[in-house]
């Protein structure tokens, strides 16, 4: 199915809000300091993500621009997306309260790999929309990075998490 650019970045700037959402619970659900430093960090990074998306978003010039979506129709996307990259809250409450500092950074890699094969996958809907979809890429594997370097200082191999 093909995207629009603005359809991406409307999809992008939700899934960004709900990473917030996961890391905060992550943080309120950790009961371990360093993981809850390592949420708090994380959900950081996604506001980050969220306002570069915003701003990208309402920089596009007008003939890429189509109607807003609907609270539904990107919950629909989302929820689908959602379900294929966030982990359970079963999940998230294991590594939350394993002390695993590692293990959470590698768990936040992974969410940030599968987001970057999302977008990939993606098809865009005319040919100018092809460098907002990248663009979007390109800030999910800055964190991907980012993330690489957490783990790289506690000295944990990243394994095989993409990116």
């Amino acid at each position: 199915m093909p995207h629009s650019a603005d359809y991406a970045l409307q999809i992008a700037m939700r899934m960004e809000r709900l990473g917030i959402t996961f890391y905060e619970s992550m943080v309120a659900g950790a009961g371990n300091a360093p993981i809850a430093a390592v949420a708090t960090m994380l959900a950081e990074q996604e506001k980050r993500h969220l306002w570069t998306f915003e701003k990208m978003y309402h920089s596009l010039p007008l003939e890429q621009c189509g109607p807003k979506l609907t609270e539904d129709q990107i919950a629909a996307t989302a929820g689908k997306f959602y379900k294929l990259i966030l982990p359970t809250a079963d999940e998230v409450r294991q590594v939350a309260s394993s002390g695993d500092t590692a293990k959470a950074l590698r768990m936040a890699m992974q969410i940030e790999a599968d987001s970057v094969a999302f977008y990939s996958n993606m098809t865009p809907a005319i040919p100018s929309d092809i460098p907002v979809i990248k663009a979007i890429i390109e800030e999910e594997k800055k964190h991907l990075g980012v993330l690489r370097g957490y783990l790289d200082r506690l000295g944990k191999p990243a394994s095989k998490t993409g990116g």
